[in-house]
């Protein structure tokens, strides 16, 4: 009997070691296929999946901001995917088409126009990312984006009567050499306005046009002062010397933004004053001429300036100077040459400065009020 009962026995625990056995693999196996599970849930073509279908849905439903973010997401999971490049930009784009249609006032029209300009971003960058000039996904809604872009500024500039502005100086000023060895104190320095309204959508046009009006004034050779003096022959260290270009006034009204510059110099005792101011038109940020502002062109515009600068230096007492010297000089400009200036009460003039052949001689720049409605009324 005590046999039969060790034989039991062992039979048992062979059968409970069996068990364990294939309990262990079992688990093992169990184990194997839910770290597998995880490892292709986790696998960056399923999260993207995944990623996309949540991101769609929210698109689908309009919660655009929310989409954006979501297709935003999608794109930093598994390098590039165009479908969440494409859906990050139409998220962008109808987002910026809910704020146009509700946009009610400046402040809200310029804010979609940032985010349609925030669309064109978008557009350029997932194209160059892509790197294939054959797809041509992202073309049309920059195209949309830029033309509902370009409207709405045109909506908005055309609301503008005036724009603010204000002058920055840059101050070069120093002392430079002259032959002998001595140093002469020069005054140099450049006064840039700029346009500072927030909501203007043209204000970084006409900002980087007076900016490079003002770089290519530093970057002239002839504007430098050590070749000033040298080409004055300024041997006096304590001789005159100032060359700058300073902002006279601004005035802004009726659609328009003019800047009154003069370019001065003063070297040795020899000034020269140069007009060259700059008016703008604030519905498209272009600049305009004395023909834009007066409706005339060519033959009309110069009869016009010819009758209004002779009647004026005559009225004045300008007896030295000749008929023929102010015909001259209309005849021999192209029309949109002429220099103009707005002064601050609105009043348009023509300017004379010591670039007009009969006038350079002289010290002083002449503001000829001109009467376009007086004009047209002979």
């Amino acid at each position: 009997m005590e046999e039969k009962k060790n034989d039991a026995s062992a039979a048992g625990g062979q059968n409970n070691g069996k068990i364990k056995k294939y309990a262990a693999i079992v688990l093992v196996l169990i184990l194997a296929a839910a770290g597998f599970a995880y490892y292709n849930y986790n696998l960056p073509e399923k999260r993207l999946a995944r990623a996309l279908e949540k991101a769609d849905a929210l698109l689908e439903a309009k919660n655009y901001e929310e989409a954006s973010a979501a297709y935003e997401e999608a794109e930093e999971i598994s390098g590039v995917s165009p479908e969440a490049l494409e859906g990050h930009i139409l998220s962008e784009l109808y987002r910026a088409d809910e704020l146009a249609a509700k946009a009610s006032d400046i402040p809200s029209r310029a804010q979609a126009c940032d985010c349609y300009g925030q669309v064109v971003l978008l557009c350029d960058a997932a194209a160059a990312t892509l790197e294939d000039p054959a797809d041509e996904r992202f073309a049309r809604p920059r195209a949309d984006a830029d033309a509902k872009r370009t409207a709405l500024q045109e909506e908005i500039a055309a609301g503008y009567e005036k724009v603010e502005s204000y002058v920055e100086t840059e101050d070069r000023s120093g002392s430079f050499l002259i032959p002998g060895g001595n140093e002469v104190a020069c005054t140099q320095y450049y006064d840039l306005a700029i346009v500072s309204d927030e909501y203007y959508p043209y204000a970084d046009k006409i900002n980087a046009s007076l900016q490079k009006q003002k770089d290519d004034y530093f970057a002239d050779p002839e504007n430098e002062p050590s070749s000033l003096l040298a080409k004055a022959g300024v041997t006096d260290k304590d001789a005159a010397c100032r060359d700058y270009v300073g902002v006279e006034g601004t005035y802004s009204g009726e659609g328009l933004l003019c800047i009154r510059m003069a370019h001065v110099q003063n070297i040795g005792g020899t000034q020269s004053n140069d007009y060259c101011g700059r008016t703008f038109r604030l519905s498209d940020g272009e600049e305009v001429s004395l023909g834009d502002l007066t409706g005339k062109t060519d033959i009309g515009l110069r009869r016009f300036v010819r009758r209004a600068l002779w009647s004026w230096l005559q009225q004045e007492g300008y007896t030295e100077i000749l008929k023929s010297d102010v015909e001259d000089y209309v005849e021999d400009l192209e029309a949109d040459e002429y220099k103009f200036c707005i002064r601050d009460d609105g009043t348009l003039c023509l300017v004379i400065d010591q670039s007009v052949p009969f006038f350079a001689d002289r010290q002083e720049t002449l503001e000829i009020p001109l009467d376009i409605g007086q004009e047209q009324e002979q």
